[in-house]
Parts: structure tokens; C-alpha cells; sequence
């Protein structure tokens, strides 16, 4: 398999297959006038609220789960614990990091799951359900498929973490408010899945390539 023919980039996921609804949102609604409507039970606040953040979760449950169907069933399972618990949201301007973390969790709680289902299964861990890239290349999506096998055997944490710093470009300061772990936490698990990935990676120059394009993406 060659490298030159496949152009692979994580920024290639545009294609949210997640219904946006009909909101009659006020002109000028900034985040922190959302989350005092969603507290206020506003009959446009759940839909716009949706709108406005259904992209951003489907996106990080997508790359960390490296399923769209398991992504949108987590997006469906964010919003709804979001909307049941909105009332304790307690700095208004804070929703979309209150929107996050509550991803980070179902994101970290299915890959538990998945996790446990691996260990308990007597076959083999099964190959991706589907995967991001429905419209690339085979040779894209055997990269991709490799990609996300390699991902497999993190822990949860550092999956977690390498995820979100590589492919949903957050900081690291970020990635520790969102997990509400410290910093130094987040930088050993990040090492560990960085050594991992990279000792997984050495003889396929076909994902190296892969890993290199995306966070040159992402730095740029």
C-alpha cells in the first residue's frame, strides 16, 4: 500500500448526520443568554441549544469512539442528561464547557464499555462498525481501520486524552477541565499514549503519514 495516493486529514469531517430542528432563536443569543433560557424552560431554548452544540459533540464522541453511529447515539444521550440537568449549571456564560464535559463522560463511559465487552467477549475484538470516513477511499478507510485498532488498545484515559488533543486539537489545560483531572494527570497519560501509538505505528509508514497530516493540521 502506498502513502502518496491517500490524502487522509481528521478535518475531512464535515458530514454530521445529525438532524438540526426549527428554532425561532432571538437575534444576538450568546451562550450565557442560552443557558439562562434553557434554566427558564424557554420553548426555543432546547432546539437552539442543539443546534448550536449537536456539531461539537458528535464531533468529539466521533473521533474518540471512531464510529458515527455510536457518536450519534452519544450525542443523543448528552443532550438528553444535559436538558434533565441544566438547573445545575451554575455560571451561565460556562454551557459550552458544561456541554463538554458532559461528552467526556458518556465518550468515557461507553469506551469503558466497549472495553469490558472486549475482555468478556471469547473472540477477537470486533473490526470498527462503520467509521468517519464513509465516503473515502478502501485504501482510507483500511488506514483509518488501523488507525482506530491502534486506539483500541489505550486505556480509557489515555484514549481519551490522546484523542482530544490530537484530534480534537484541545489544549492541555482544556482537556484537564474537561476530564476534571489535573494537569500533570492529563501530561502522563498523554506521554503514555503518545509512546504507545508511536511504538504501534513504527513500521507502518502509511499511518505515520496519517498521524503526521493531522496535527499539521491542526497546527496550522
Amino acid at each position: 500500500m502506498g502513502s502518496t495516493g491517500t490524502k487522509l486529514r481528521m478535518s475531512d469531517r464535515k458530514r454530521i448526520p445529525l438532524y438540526l430542528v426549527p428554532a425561532a432563536v432571538p437575534p444576538d443569543v450568546d451562550d450565557a443568554d442560552l443557558a439562562r433560557a434553557l434554566i427558564a424552560g424557554e420553548p426555543w431554548a432546547h432546539a437552539a441549544t442543539w443546534n448550536r452544540f449537536a456539531p461539537l459533540v458528535f464531533n468529539i464522541a466521533c473521533r474518540a469512539l471512531g464510529s458515527q453511529d455510536e457518536a450519534e447515539d452519544a450525542t443523543q444521550e448528552v443532550f438528553c442528561r444535559l436538558f434533565a440537568r441544566v438547573k445545575t449549571l451554575c455560571k451561565p456564560e460556562s454551557l459550552r464547557s458544561f456541554i463538554v464535559s458532559f461528552a467526556i463522560r458518556i465518550v468515557k463511559w461507553d469506551l469503558r464499555r466497549k472495553r469490558a465487552g472486549r475482555w468478556l467477549s471469547l473472540f477477537a475484538p470486533r473490526e470498527l462498525p462503520d467509521h468517519p470516513f464513509r465516503g473515502a477511499d478502501p485504501e482510507a478507510r483500511e488506514i483509518l481501520r488501523r488507525f482506530y485498532k491502534i486506539l483500541d488498545q489505550l486505556g480509557t484515559r489515555e484514549r481519551l486524552v490522546f484523542a482530544l488533543r490530537h484530534l480534537e486539537s484541545m489544549t492541555m489545560g482544556e482537556i484537564a477541565a474537561a476530564m476534571e483531572i489535573s494537569m500533570s494527570t492529563v501530561k502522563r497519560a498523554h506521554a503514555q499514549a503518545v509512546l504507545e501509538v508511536g511504538r504501534s505505528i513504527a513500521n507502518d509508514r502509511d499511518l505515520a503519514v496519517f498521524l503526521e497530516e493531522v496535527q499539521g493540521t491542526h497546527e496550522t
